[in-house]
């Protein structure tokens, strides 16, 4: 885990103080990398990149970067590739290495096969490598988009970094707002590649690779898909079997590390499923980090965890949250996050993140993306329940849908029957993917009336309609996949790279602590999906398979206790903070950003000083953007 960032121009003038600029990137991410930083700068000076490293494999100087080959190929590499020994075994057996480093290993795989080096990866990452035998830039980021990549042109140099932040500090890259950017964002609290918010700054898709030259970008392409396999005929014993086996193999991978590994353990079914595996595979107990709240215990698990703890033997340790611990964390959380994120999760990861740092723990594992893969939301029952009748609807003529969705608004504006409606009669999709802030019509009620005129033709359906497309040619193959495998699908292209893969980076980073994800394996990735719906949800119970394969290990109590979520008292602990502030500075904010209405906002605003906590999130919503605009969008 470190900070790559890079610096290359078009033309054959040489860059402008490149060193300079680039320290001042490497500088600004400085807490993605406190073990070592370097810089290196071609012989023409059009090229200059920069790293900072947290060691994690090979802790000797010869993992520094970037990293130059005997042939002058040069790298810098943020991540891990979990099979690098694998790599070094099969293709450099006889050969004499400098370092134990998975980067070498990339490196030479890269000049030996170019960019079929990616095929042979396991692992998470983001790469630039310099070839100078073809005069060409060749980055990737990993199949499920761990490891970010951003990047820009400007004035004919192009630009990459782990993060904005470092893409701002230089000259000429301005911080303007993407209005269709802001727009989506309000539906999902979330942006999908290639947007960010700020205008001509762009980030990569998951599984893509890019080719830059001197004649710019030659090349933006995916290198990956799932690969669904057809399990119709096999047997729930067999496929339990299956499942088990790879998630072993998954955890076991991402304990390949030269310093401490340890895990997020909630007491749920995930995390506790990656503890007991890492337990069977670990000679020394595995450290293992919870957190809770002070005095609301209906808003933890730790009596759960602690149980999974004793259970494993596990060296385990407790963050308590106090009230006061939000209020000094929440203007901190705007200076992490340079693309917004207004999650109040945000809060307990930042703390537990912190506690692994300060007890040794630099490499942590989690159990992210096991409800998106195997439909372990109860709420998406509502959704396969209702799908057929939606589907029914969607087939009355348009007319029709229009004046029932129209007469159905007039009636009962906030129910989200309203929204539903609306997309039937628009030929829009019943499920998008757990759209997390405001309905299209809400948005644009608080939205200015000269914005909303701007982005007229905007609907946030044009996010989801590009995934739906690619679901669709897989169907063509696959045509067992149904409504439930479009819902895993969108989770897992949509949801787990840009809200909890981005979510979990910039927290841990935060930290210098480097979080890995066993559930995103691409391999276990192609099972979960392949598995049958039937299977993914049997009997009102979610996320059955996995389930049944963690049975015996955790036991039917753990199992199938009612899950919980990982929740804040955020009403409670800074509701009386957020309404202060959003009210002591809405009317300067509208005016300092005439995108948004006073009135509009005000109307939210009140709902939650008369008691409707139905708005909470939106709330949190508006006082993290409020800060955010302050930060990063003066």
């Amino acid at each position: 885990m470190c900070g790559i960032n890079g610096l290359f121009s078009f033309s054959g003038v040489g860059i402008d103080r490149a060193v300079e600029k680039i320290s001042a990137m490497n500088e600004r991410i400085q807490h993605r990398g406190p073990d070592d930083r370097g810089v290196w700068k071609d012989d023409s000076g059009r090229l200059v990149f920069g790293h900072l490293r947290l060691s994690i494999i090979d802790l000797s100087p010869s993992g520094h970067q970037p990293m130059i080959s005997r042939k002058g190929t040069v790298i810098v590499f943020n991540g891990e590739i979990y099979n690098y020994k694998e790599i070094r075994d099969q293709f450099f057996k006889n050969e004499e290495l400098n370092s134990s480093s998975d980067t070498e290993i990339l490196l030479l795989l890269y000049e030996k096969l170019g960019e079929k080096c990616l095929d042979h990866l396991n692992g998470m990452f983001a790469f630039a490598i310099w070839d100078p035998a073809k005069e060409e830039l060749f980055l990737a980021r990993d199949r499920a988009g761990k490891k970010p990549i951003y990047y820009t042109v400007q004035n004919g140099v192009f630009a990459f970094s782990s993060e904005i932040k470092a893409l701002l500090e230089l000259p000429g890259v301005k911080a303007e707002l993407d209005p269709e950017a802001l727009y989506h964002f309000l539906t999902y609290n979330l942006l999908p590649p290639p947007m960010t918010m700020f205008r001509g700054i762009n980030k990569f898709h998951p599984a893509h690779k890019m080719r830059v030259s001197k004649d710019g970008i030659q090349e933006y392409k995916k290198y990956w898909e799932v690969n669904y396999s057809d399990l119709t005929a096999a047997s729930e014993e067999d496929i339990t079997d299956q499942v088990r086996q790879a998630f072993a193999s998954a955890v076991n991978y991402r304990m390949v590390s030269d310093v401490p590994v340890g895990a997020f353990l909630s007491g749920g079914v995930d995390s506790s499923a990656v503890v007991a595996v890492m337990s069977k595979s670990s000679s020394i107990p595995v450290k293992t980090y919870s957190v809770g709240f002070e005095g609301q215990p209906e808003y933890d698990e730790l009596k759960f965890a602690s149980q999974v703890a004793k259970k494993y033997n596990t060296d385990h340790y407790e963050k308590i949250i106090t009230p006061q611990d939000i209020r000094d964390f929440l203007p901190k959380i705007i200076d992490i996050f340079d693309e917004p994120m207004a999650d109040s999760t945000c809060i307990p990861i930042y703390f537990i993140s912190q506690k692994a740092r300060e007890n040794g723990t630099v490499v942590v594992l989690t159990g992210d993306g096991s409800d998106e893969l195997f439909a372990g939301y109860r709420n998406w029952q509502k959704f396969i329940r209702r799908q057929p009748a939606f589907d029914l609807y969607s087939s009355l003529p348009v007319a029709v849908k229009k004046i029932v969705a129209s007469g159905y608004e007039m009636l009962n504006p906030t129910s989200p029957l309203t929204e539903i409606l609306h997309r039937a009669a628009s030929k829009q999709e019943f499920f998008w993917g757990g759209a997390r802030s405001f309905k299209e019509s809400t948005k644009r009620k608080f939205l200015s009336d000269e914005f909303n005129r701007q982005t007229a033709a905007l609907n946030s359906y044009s996010v989801i309609s590009e995934f739906k497309e690619h679901f669709r040619s897989l169907q063509k193959r696959h045509p067992n996949l149904k409504f439930v495998d479009w819902m895993c699908y969108l989770g897992y292209k949509f949801n787990i790279p840009n809200f909890y893969l981005y979510r979990m980076d910039k927290l841990g980073m935060a930290h210098s602590i480097e979080i890995r994800t066993p559930f995103l394996d691409s391999d276990f990735v192609n099972l979960a999906l392949s598995v049958p719906g039937a299977l993914k949800i049997k009997n009102a119970e979610p996320k059955y398979i996995f389930k049944k394969a963690m049975e015996n290990e955790l036991g039917q109590d753990l199992i199938y206790r009612k899950k919980r979520g990982f929740n804040v008292p955020l009403r409670e602990w800074a509701g009386d903070l957020m309404i202060d502030y959003i009210r002591q500075n809405l009317k300067t904010f509208c005016n300092d950003h005439p995108q948004f209405s006073f009135e509009g906002l005000n109307a939210q605003l009140q709902r939650l000083e008369r008691g409707d906590q139905n708005v909470t999130n939106q709330v949190w919503t508006l006082y993290f953007l409020m800060n955010w605009f302050k930060k990063w969008l003066p």
